[in-house]
């Protein structure tokens, strides 16, 4: 600013300009000056949604785990010694093996204090509509109610699925499946190592089934019953076949059971 002053008064003692323009100049060079700088606000950091759970994923250890599909659950809440945290579209609940309380972790972090698992089973009401992933190992397993899609595995222990309505993709090793349910749409699959599986199809189930037993046995109840028995890898169609069933048990069992 104390140059621009200089350079009009040269003006001035030069007659480039009369003194009366020259006081008009620095009269307009004070006003600018005493204007406050006008700052821009840094743009507010777009907003990031919380991610919409979509699926629900229940892991076990050593224990026993229930999850029942409960209408009046917007996601899903645990009931038992467990850990939740959320993984972008995931709802995650861990079954601690080490029982007392509840903790709740946004990280990947987390502790829990107490005993004895086996006393303490984890009990899940989630909303049936959403999907479901579920591990289990060393322990039983029983899902009921839950009509989104449904998958996971199941080691050392036991699987029980009732009312489903969606497709599956489950496996049991050294244990047993029971799955009763009705399939319309999507291709599922069914497996089963060193044990047993046992297929109830509810009426309205439109499905094509695929059933394999390898060093073990094939049966199906009801009408098709005559062609279906004894032997595996042939197809078996219940209403319209829209959906597909692959059930595969090693070393053991399979009968399938249409309503």
């Amino acid at each position: 600013m104390k140059h621009l002053q200089r350079e009009i008064l040269s003006h001035v003692a030069s007659g480039e300009i009369t003194a009366s323009e020259g006081a008009a100049r620095l009269e307009a060079l004070e006003v600018t000056a005493a204007k406050p700088e006008v700052r821009q606000r840094p743009s507010a950091p777009a907003f990031q949604p919380v991610p919409y759970t979509r699926q629900v994923r229940v892991t076990s250890q050593f224990g026993s785990a229930e999850i029942v599909g409960d209408p009046t659950v917007a996601f899903a809440v645990a009931e038992g010694p467990h850990v939740a945290r959320q993984e972008g579209d995931t709802l995650v609940i861990e079954h601690s093996m080490l029982g007392g309380g509840f903790s709740f972790s946004p990280r990947r972090r987390a502790v829990i204090n107490g005993v004895d698992v086996q006393r303490n089973p984890l009990t899940v009401r989630m909303n049936p509509d959403l999907a479901l992933f579920t591990k289990v190992r060393a322990g039983d397993v029983r899902i009921e109610g839950v009509h989104g899609p449904i998958s996971g595995s199941v080691q050392a222990g036991n699987c029980v699925v009732r009312d489903f309505r969606a497709p599956l993709d489950l496996a049991v090793q050294a244990g047993e499946l029971t799955a009763i349910g009705r399939l319309d749409s999507g291709s599922s699959k069914l497996r089963c190592q060193m044990g047993e599986m046992n297929i109830t199809l509810q009426k309205g189930s439109s499905v094509r089934i695929k059933a394999r037993a390898h060093l073990g046995d094939v049966h199906i109840d009801g009408e098709l019953r005559d062609k279906f028995a004894g032997w595996s890898g042939s197809e078996v169609v219940i209403g319209a076949g829209a959906a597909t069933l692959e059930a595969e048990c090693t070393m053991g069992t399979i009968t399938l059971s249409p309503e």
